[in-house]
């Protein structure tokens, strides 16, 4: 019977994943800090940029605890400071940013990865009142086995005098919101999942 490398490593993976000894669900985390979002409506004029787009960044002041190796029974833990870059939903009328996993960029560590969902709320609109709810998928190879948590967090972004948004809309239909100066960071309440 012939594997090819890649299934072999897909079968060590889900193998190591199951050998690895997970710890509980912490209940102590430190909220997950939004460091900076902007959102961003085009005229719809002809000639002109045409997409719509919400772009965030998030930075996990946690340091994460993924298990106990079964090789040497050493604990295996991520630093403080994952951080989701440039997290972007970029979508073109007609389309939607709902139903779809944006993805983020990560600082080139290898600690997994994180996704962002734009949730569609009551009377609210993709780019000045919706949810944002983050994930992170928190990784960690340590001798051969797999170590992995997953964690998400959302929180409400709006306009308004009690929102959490700023900006303006020019005589073109062009409108452009981001995270009020005194709303920086943004505490997003996260939990394991």
């Amino acid at each position: 019977m012939y594997f090819t490398s890649n299934t072999l490593l897909s079968i060590l993976a889900a193998a190591s994943l199951t050998a690895a000894n997970p710890t509980e669900k912490r209940a102590d985390l430190q909220n997950w800090q939004l460091e900076s979002l902007s959102t961003h409506s085009p005229s719809g004029r002809p000639g002109n940029y045409p997409w719509l787009t919400v772009t965030a960044t998030v930075n996990d002041p946690n340091e994460l605890t993924l298990g106990t190796s079964g090789s040497d029974n050493s604990t295996v833990k991520l630093p403080v400071g994952g951080k989701a870059l440039n997290c972007q939903a970029k979508w073109i009328s007609p389309d939607s940013a709902y139903g779809h996993r944006w993805p983020c960029d990560n600082t080139g560590a290898t600690d997994g990865y994180w996704f962002m969902d734009v949730v569609e709320v009551s009377g609210g609109s993709p780019t000045n009142n919706f949810d944002l709810k983050f994930t992170r998928v928190a990784q960690q190879l340590y001798r051969g086995e797999l170590f992995e948590k997953k964690y998400e967090g959302q929180a409400h972004f709006g306009l308004g005098a009690d929102g959490n948004l700023a900006g303006s809309c020019g005589g073109s239909g062009v409108c452009n919101w981001g995270l009020k100066e005194e709303k920086t960071p943004f505490p997003i309440q996260q939990k394991e999942i």
